[in-house]
């Protein structure tokens, strides 16, 4: 086997990521509007600037999401800034972290994750704090705009923590090396 040949590819289906991310889109906004209101300190929104917060919020949750990727590359993959790039898939119509070296699974795993832990859990953690809406919408989304790496993580639970993975450079997914093909090289 060639060194450069990857024993497989794991990629997520663009349609089907976009399907799946707007219907958990919807129902975690509205499970987590519902949440809201349950709560004792729950603030009716209806102020013209939870809209504005909302549209702000979820530029920022973007933006934050994919620089957690790019520092997630950086701490658990030991990847160098300057194999990092961000940009924007105009097909899939989503940005993008895309890390140019091969980092292992298990910090693949860490990197995908990463923004669901950290927006994840500061958008729940402002939800619990102060409920409202907004806030409930907001956390909906934040969940949901963590789908396709939640997938591309769940396909990668099979292959051991020191095998190898590459971003694919045009495509939702990766390449995944045996560590032993990688080191023959």
């Amino acid at each position: 086997m060639n060194a450069n040949t990857p024993v497989t590819t794991v990629r997520v289906n663009k349609t089907a990521a976009s399907i799946v991310g707007s219907l958990l889109t919807v129902l975690l906004c509205a499970a987590f509007i519902a949440f809201a209101r349950l709560l004792p300190h729950y603030s009716p929104s209806g102020a013209l600037w939870h809209a504005a917060a909302v549209v702000v919020s979820i530029v920022l949750v973007i933006v934050v999401h994919e620089a957690l990727h790019g520092v997630g590359m950086a701490w658990f993959g030991k990847v160098s800034w300057h194999d990092i790039r961000f940009g924007f898939m105009g097909r899939a119509l989503i940005p993008y972290c895309h890390c140019a070296v091969p980092i292992s699974v298990r910090a693949c795993r860490r990197v995908g994750l990463l923004p669901l832990w950290i927006t994840g859990g500061v958008t729940l953690a402002s939800l619990l704090a102060f409920p409202a809406d907004w806030v409930g919408f907001l956390t909906g989304f934040t969940v949901a705009a963590c789908v396709g790496d939640v997938w591309i993580v769940a396909k990668l639970r099979r292959f051991a923590d020191d095998w190898l993975v590459q971003d694919s450079p045009s495509e939702m997914g990766c390449d995944v090396f045996s560590p032993v093909t990688q080191t023959a090289a």
